[in-house]
């Protein structure tokens, strides 16, 4: 019996310490039907833009709904975009686009009570060669309407470049640290007994 309960507790903590090491960092129950190509989710979207993200904060609306408000400058419009700059919300949930500071996204985003707002339900996504979905789109876009960056965001980008604030921003490390030190304490104690009973 005594074996049994050693073995559901370090079976247990095991368990504890593996969900705390490698969290979840996203549901998968945000299902959609994306579009075919580029075109079609321009059709679809408000505006379909490129923009450097130049700061995240957060936004609760009227009915307590929880925002991300990723300001972004504008590089290139293809439709519904005629300012530099712009705010883009994503909500808190399984759909969420997770912006990163200093990072440029191809957005298709979708107008909802008079705000931009965006999801990973889509083709919207990081402006990269290994990102082959968002180079393909901007290929088949082809030229949009230029924006010149403002004078005081040059720098901005440079630092925002260097230290990266994510959407996310729940640390592991500090969780991953209490959880190996409450096994190292345990696995001690255990020893620890099993020394004076011998």
């Amino acid at each position: 019996m005594r074996k049994a309960w050693k073995l559901a507790i370090a079976l247990t903590l095991l368990s504890m310490t593996l969900s705390v090491a490698f969290p979840v960092q996203k549901a998968a129950a945000c299902s959609c039907l994306l579009p075919e190509n580029a075109a079609e989710a321009k059709e679809r979207s408000a505006a379909t833009f490129t923009g450097t993200v130049q700061s995240i904060g957060e936004f609760k609306s009227d009915r307590k709904e929880a925002y991300y408000a990723a300001t972004l400058s504008v590089n290139e419009s293809w439709k519904g975009m005629d300012e530099p700059e712009t705010v883009v919300y994503t909500s808190w949930s399984s759909c969420q686009f997770d912006f990163e500071k200093g990072k440029t996204y191809l957005l298709y985003p979708y107008e909802h009570d008079g705000r931009y707002e965006v999801t990973n339900c889509g083709r919207s996504g990081e402006v990269m060669q290994a990102n082959a979905d968002v180079m393909k789109d901007l290929q088949e876009l082809g030229a949009g309407m230029k924006f010149e960056a403002p004078p005081d965001r040059a720098n901005a980008e440079e630092s925002a470049a260097a230290e990266p604030e994510r959407t996310r921003g729940l640390s592991w490390l500090p969780v991953t640290l209490g959880g190996v030190a409450l096994i190292v304490i345990v696995v001690g104690g255990w020893i620890a007994i099993r020394g004076r009973k011998n």
